[in-house]
C-alpha cells in the first residue's frame, strides 16, 4: 500500500538518528525493519511511503510507530526566532520522528548500547535476535528473528550473552531479563508511572544509568518531554546554549527538540 506522507517525514533521517538499532538500509530510501514481532518492508518515494502491510495493519501498527498522528511541521513553526540553532536544526533535520517503539526492546537495546558505536550495537542486537528470538517471517531468502522476549532472554545463560558480544554489559542484561520473566518488574507497571517515577525505576536497573533511563523513556515509552544529554549533547549545550537551554519553552516536546539538536549538531562536527 502506499500513503501520502508530509515533507517532515524522512525515512534516511530517522534512521540515521539513533533511535532505532534494527533498521536495515537495502537501498536509497528503502528499509527493512522488524519490529513487534512482525516485519515491514519500507520505500519512501516523492511525497508518498510504500508499504508491504494491508490497511489494517498499517493503521493498528503502523501508523502509530511511525507516530503519524503528530504534527511536526507545527512543532517545528513554534520555536521561536530568537532560537536561531534549533531552528535551524529543525529546518535541516525536519524529516526526524520518535518512533513509538516496543518498550521491552528499547530499554535492552539501549542498556548494551553503553561505550559501543552504531554498528557494534546493531550487530550486538542481531546476535541477541538469533541467539533467542523466534522466526518471524523472510526476506530474500534470509530468515528475520523477532526480538527476544523477558522470558527468551531469560532463558539464556550468561555465558550465551556473553557470547552475542556484549562485554560488560551481559551481567545487566541477565539480571533485568530475570527480574522482568519472574515478574518482579514489568512493562506494564513502568507505563503506568508518571515521568519522574518511572525514571527513577529505570535507574534502579542494573547497568541503567542517566542517558539510558531518558533514552528509554523518550523512545520506547512515548515520553517526548525526555531530553537525553551523551557527549555530543554535552557539547552543543556548551557551544550554543551556555546559558543553559530554556527546557520550559518547549514542554512537553524536550525530546523531539533534543532530536533536531542532536542530529544538526553532529552532522556540522562530523559523525
Amino acid at each position: 500500500m502506499r500513503i501520502v506522507i508530509p515533507p517532515e517525514l524522512s525515512l534516511r533521517q530517522i534512521e540515521e538518528s539513533g533511535q532505532c538499532f534494527r533498521w536495515r538500509r537495502l537501498g536509497e530510501d528503502e528499509y527493512l525493519v522488524p519490529a513487534f514481532g512482525r516485519v515491514l518492508h519500507l520505500r519512501q518515494l516523492p511525497d508518498e511511503l510504500e508499504l508491504d502491510c494491508s490497511e489494517e495493519e498499517y493503521g493498528s501498527l503502523w501508523k502509530n510507530y511511525l507516530d503519524m498522528e503528530r504534527d511536526y511541521a507545527a512543532l517545528c513553526a513554534s520555536i521561536p526566532a530568537e532560537d536561531s540553532f534549533l531552528r535551524a536544526a529543525a529546518a535541516a533535520q525536519k524529516g526526524i520522528r520518535i518512533l513509538r517503539q516496543d518498550s521491552w526492546e528499547t530499554l535492552v537495546t539501549f542498556t548494551l548500547s553503553q561505550r559501543k558505536n552504531i554498528p557494534a550495537i546493531k550487530n550486538a542486537v542481531e546476535a541477541l535476535c538469533r541467539k533467542a528470538g523466534r522466526v518471524v517471517g523472510s526476506f530474500r531468502g534470509e530468515s528475520i528473528y523477532a526480538f527476544p522476549t523477558p522470558q527468551e532472554l531469560a532463558a539464556l545463560s550468561l555465558e550465551e550473552l556473553q557470547g552475542c558480544s556484549l562485554g560488560y554489559r551481559a551481567p545487566y542484561l541477565w539480571d533485568t531479563a530475570q527480574r522482568f520473566a519472574l515478574g518482579v518488574e514489568s512493562v506494564e507497571h513502568l507505563a503506568s508511572l508518571p515521568d519522574g517515577e518511572l525514571y527513577t525505576a529505570l535507574c534502579a536497573l542494573r547497568g541503567v544509568g542517566k542517558k539510558i533511563a531518558l533514552c528509554t523513556m523518550l523512545f520506547g515509552f512515548g515520553r517526548s518531554d525526555a531530553f537525553p544529554v551523551d557527549v555530543w549533547m554535552d557539547r552543543m549545550l556548551a557551544d550554543e546554549y551556555p546559558g543553559g537551554f530554556d527546557y520550559e519553552s518547549y514542554r512537553p516536546h524536550n525530546g523531539i527538540m533534543q532530536q533536531y539538536l542532536f542530529a544538526h549538531y553532529r552532522s556540522l562536527h562530523g559523525k
